[in-house]
C-alpha cells in the first residue's frame, strides 16, 4: 500500500541505506541529519521508502504546490542512469505533502542537462510519466513510499536470470541548512559531471515484460449556426464533429513508440505570455504537446541554432515517432503531416488546403562516459518548398574536469516564391569545471543564408565567440563561498561588422543562512539602426531565503540604457531599484501581483563636442501595474513608442498616485481580493482613465526605473538594423 507509512511488511527486509553525506555546502562532510531509506523491487515496480529525521522539525519545508514545482521545499530524489552510459538519467522527487516532480537530465544538453558541471543539474520538467507515492508528516520528519513501475522509462532488456545494472544517486535536500543536499554515492568538485560520480544499483533480475500501452482519445463537435442576410432570420448550418487518438506503445523495453491521429491538445496548459518590446527577434514558446514530449531529449544538443523546434508543426493530421536505444546508439524519427499551411483564405491560392510534409531523424552513438558522436537530418516539404538540414555533433569528456562539443550543418531552403538559398551553421565548445576554476570558451557561425523551417532561429549572419573565467574560493564557515567572474563575447555579421560586444566583471558571495550577494559591472556595444551604442551597466543583487514561509531580494542598478526607438534611437542614462518577495506556497493556479514602477523622462539637450540632439517632447512618465498570473513568467518592460501616447499620455499624475495609494494599502493583505490598477489599455481621448478589476495577491515584484537622455557620437554608416537578444 503506496500510502507513505513504512508499516508494510517488505520494509523489514528490504535494503536499507542510512549514510549519506553532503554535496553542499560541505563538500564530503556527513549529512548533518539521519535518513533511512529503503529499497525493494518485484517483476513490476522498483520500490523505495524513506525516513526523513529532523532534530528540529521546525525547519522542515513542505508546501501544497503544483505537480513538479516543489523545487524550493525538503525534497528526497530518485535518479536512475538505467543504461550506465552516463549520458541520461531520470529523475522522480516527492516533498513532505506528496507533490511529485520527475524529469530527465540529458549529459552536456538543453534542457536543464548535466552541462558538464560539478553540481546536481536541474532536469527537464516536461517529461512526465506514472508513478505512485505516498507522503506523512510525523513528530521528527515525515515518511514517504514510491512505487515506479518499470515500464514508465526505458532500461536495457537483459536474458532470465542475468541481473541489471543501473547508474543509481539518492539525494535529500534541507533548505534550511544553507541548502544543504546529503548524496548517497559521493560527489566532488574536483570532478565535472553527476553522472559520472553516481552509484550502482544492481542485483534485479526476471523483470516483466509486459510493455506500457496508452491510448488517449479525443471526440469533438462543434453546432454553429449564421444570420441571413436577406430574411433576417438563423440559418442552422449543422454540426461538425471531430475524432482523434494519441497512442503510445512500449515495443521493447527500450523502444517507444508514439501514433497521432488528428490530435487535439486542448487538454494542455496554456502558453506562459510574453511580452514583445522592440520586436527584433522571435518569441520562443516551449512544447507542451504530449505527443511530441517523448524522446525529445534525444533531438537536443548544444548547438549555436536549436535545429528541432517541433512548435513548427502546428495542426498535425497525423504523425508518427519512435524513439529509444539499441545497444549504443540512440534513436529518434518523427514524421508528421501538418495541415496548418493550408488552411488559407483565398481559395485560388495554390496552397489552399494542402499539407506540409515533416521529417526529422537522430542518430548518436555513445562513445564513452559522457561522449557521443551524432548525425541529424530535419526535411519539411511544401508544395514545390523545402527546408532541408543536414549535420553531424558530438561530445567528447577529454579529463574528469573537461569536456568538448562540436556541431556543423549545411541547410538547403526554397520557400513558395521560388527563392533558393544554402548556408552552414556550426559551432565549438570546450569546458573546465574543477572544484575552484571554472572556464569556458565558444566560437560559432550562422550564415546569411542559413534557414530551417523545423528549428528555432533567432538571429542569421552571425560569426561569434566568448569566453568566460571564474575562481571560487571555499572557505565554508559563515561565508560558504566567494570569487569573481569574468565574461567577454563579441558577435560580428559577415560583412565584417562589429554588431555586439560584452566585457563583464562580476563577484559572487554565498553566505550562511541562504543569503547570496551578486555584484557586476557590464561595459557593452549593441548595434541598432545602424548606430554603435556604448554603455556600461552596474547591478547589485541580494536575495535572502532563511524562512520557509517566504523569499525576498533587493537589488540596485544603474547606468545607460537604449531607447529602442526605431525612427530615433537614443543613449540615455537609467537607474533603478527591484523588490522581489516570492512565497513558495503559491501554486501555479493562484493569482500573484507584481509591479513595475518605471517612470521614464525625456528631456531636451543642447551641443557637446559637436554632436547635435534630436529634440525630444517634455519629460513622460510610465507606470506600469501588471497583475500576473504566473510570477515566474511575466517581464514587465516598457511599452513601444508609438503606444505610448495613446495609452497613457493624457493620464494625470494625480491619477496614477492614488492607483499607486491603492495598491500600497492593499498588499498586504494575505488572501487574494480585488484591486484596481491601471489597466496599460488604450483610453479613449473623451475619457479621463480606465481603470480594470484583477484579482491579485502576493508575492510583489516592485522596480523604479528612470531613464534620462545622455549624448551618444555616432557614425552615419548605412547598414542593417541587428541587436542583441531582447
Amino acid at each position: 500500500m503506496i500510502d507513505g507509512r513504512l508499516d508494510d511488511e517488505v520494509w523489514r527486509t528490504a535494503t536499507v541505506i542510512t549514510e549519506l553525506v553532503q554535496q553542499a555546502p560541505l563538500d564530503g562532510a556527513p549529512a548533518t541529519e539521519e535518513t533511512e531509506v529503503y529499497l525493494a523491487y518485484d517483476s513490476d515496480h522498483l520500490y523505495f521508502g524513506f525516513y526523513l529525521h529532523y532534530t528540529d522539525p521546525g525547519i522542515m519545508r513542505a508546501n501544497r504546490v503544483d505537480r513538479d514545482r516543489a523545487w524550493q521545499d525538503d525534497i528526497v530524489t530518485v535518479y536512475l542512469d538505467t543504461f550506465m552510459s552516463q549520458q541520461r538519467c531520470y529523475d522522480f522527487d516527492a516533498n513532505a505533502y506528496n507533490v511529485q516532480g520527475d524529469g530527465i537530465i540529458n549529459a552536456g544538453g538543453f534542457g536543464g542537462g548535466d552541462g558538464g558541471g560539478n553540481a546536481i543539474p536541474n532536469p527537464d520538467r516536461s517529461w512526465d510519466t506514472l508513478f505512485y507515492s505516498g507522503a506523512e508528516i510525523v513528530e521528527d520528519g515525515y515518511t514517504a513510499e514510491m512505487a515506479i513501475p518499470f515500464k514508465s522509462f526505458r532500461y536495457p532488456e537483459q536474458p532470465a536470470g542475468t541481473p541489471h545494472r543501473w547508474g543509481f544517486q539518492l539525494v535529500r535536500e534541507i533548505k534550511a541548512k544553507n541548502a544543504e543536499n546529503a548524496v548517497w554515492a559521493p560527489m566532488s568538485r574536483d570532478v565535472s559531471g553527476f553522472m559520472a560520480q553516481m552509484g550502482v544499483l544492481e542485483g534485479m533480475t526476471d523483470l516483466s515484460t509486459s510493455r506500457n500501452l496508452e491510448i488517449l482519445p479525443t471526440f469533438t463537435a462543434i453546432k454553429f449556426g449564421s444570420r441571413d442576410d436577406t430574411t433576417g432570420g438563423f440559418v442552422d448550418q449543422g454540426t461538425t464533429p471531430e475524432a482523434g487518438v494519441n497512442l503510445k506503445y512500449g515495443i521493447t523495453s527500450n523502444l517507444t513508440a508514439d501514433l497521432a491521429f488528428n490530435p487535439d491538445f486542448s487538454q494542455i496548459e496554456s502558453d506562459l505570455a510574453q511580452i514583445d518590446v522592440n520586436q527584433r527577434f522571435p518569441l520562443f514558446f516551449s512544447e507542451l504537446r504530449p505527443f511530441f514530449l517523448e524522446g525529445q531529449e534525444i533531438f537536443d544538443f548544444t548547438s549555436p541554432v536549436n535545429l528541432v523546434h517541433t512548435r513548427t508543426i502546428v495542426d498535425p493530421n497525423v504523425g508518427g515517432k519512435l524513439t529509444g536505444k539499441v545497444g549504443r546508439t540512440t534513436l529518434g524519427i518523427l514524421v508528421a503531416d501538418d495541415e496548418a499551411p493550408g488552411k488559407r483564405d483565398n481559395p485560388f491560392d495554390p496552397g489552399f488546403g494542402q499539407s506540409a510534409q515533416v521529417l526529422i531523424g537522430r542518430a548518436r552513438y555513445d562513445l564513452y562516459a559522457e561522449s557521443h558522436i551524432g548525425a541529424i537530418v530535419t526535411d519539411r516539404e511544401f508544395l514545390d518548398g523545402y527546408s532541408r538540414v543536414g549535420g553531424v555533433d558530438g561530445q567528447f569528456r577529454l579529463r574528469q574536469t573537461s569536456r568538448f562539443n562540436f556541431v556543423a550543418v549545411q541547410s538547403t531552403h526554397r520557400d513558395e516564391a521560388g527563392h533558393e538559398r544554402s548556408g552552414p551553421m556550426g559551432g565549438a565548445l570546450i569546458q573546465h569545471n574543477s572544484r575552484n576554476l571554472s572556464a569556458q570558451s565558444f566560437v560559432g557561425i550562422v550564415d546569411p543564408d542559413f534557414r530551417t523551417d523545423v528549428g528555432f532561429v533567432r538571429r542569421v549572419d552571425q560569426r561569434l565567440g566568448g569566453v568566460s573565467v571564474g575562481y571560487r574560493w571555499w572557505p565554508e564557515h559563515w561565508l560558504i563561498s566567494w570569487g569573481p567572474q569574468v565574461n567577454y563575447q563579441l558577435s560580428y555579421n559577415h560583412d565584417g561588422i562589429r554588431e555586439d560586444e560584452s566585457r563583464a566583471v562580476g563577484l559572487n558571495l554565498q553566505f550562511a543562512k541562504n543569503i547570496g550577494l551578486n555584484v557586476n559591472a557590464n561595459r557593452l556595444l549593441e548595434r541598432f539602426g545602424g548606430i554603435d551604442f556604448h554603455r556600461t551597466n552596474y547591478n547589485v543583487f541580494s536575495n535572502v531565503n532563511t524562512s520557509r514561509l517566504f523569499g525576498f531580494g533587493a537589488g540596485a542598478n544603474w547606468g545607460d540604457q537604449i531607447f529602442y526607438d526605431p525612427a530615433n534611437p537614443y543613449l540615455g542614462r537609467g537607474s533603478g531599484i527591484r523588490l522581489f518577495r516570492q512565497p513558495p506556497a503559491l501554486p501555479a493556479s493562484v493569482v500573484a501581483d507584481q509591479h513595475e514602477h518605471q517612470p521614464l523622462y525625456r528631456r531636451p539637450r543642447g551641443r557637446r563636442r559637436g554632436v547635435q540632439r534630436q529634440a525630444v517632447p517634455r519629460a513622460q512618465h510610465l507606470h506600469v501595474h501588471r497583475p500576473a498570473a504566473d510570477p515566474e513568467h511575466h517581464r514587465v518592460q516598457l511599452l513601444r513608442e508609438d503606444d505610448r501616447a495613446q495609452r497613457l499620455g493624457h493620464l494625470s499624475d494625480q491619477c496614477l498616485d492614488r492607483v499607486l495609494r491603492r495598491l500600497r494599502r492593499s498588499l498586504p493583505a494575505a488572501r487574494a481580493v480585488v484591486r484596481r490598477v491601471l489597466s496599460g489599455y488604450r483610453v479613449p481621448a473623451d475619457e479621463p482613465r480606465v481603470l480594470h478589476e484583477a484579482a491579485v495577491s502576493i508575492p510583489v515584484l516592485v522596480s523604479v526605473q528612470r531613464i534620462e537622455e545622455g549624448v551618444q557620437d555616432h557614425g552615419g554608416d548605412d547598414v542593417r538594423e541587428t541587436g542583441q537578444t531582447a
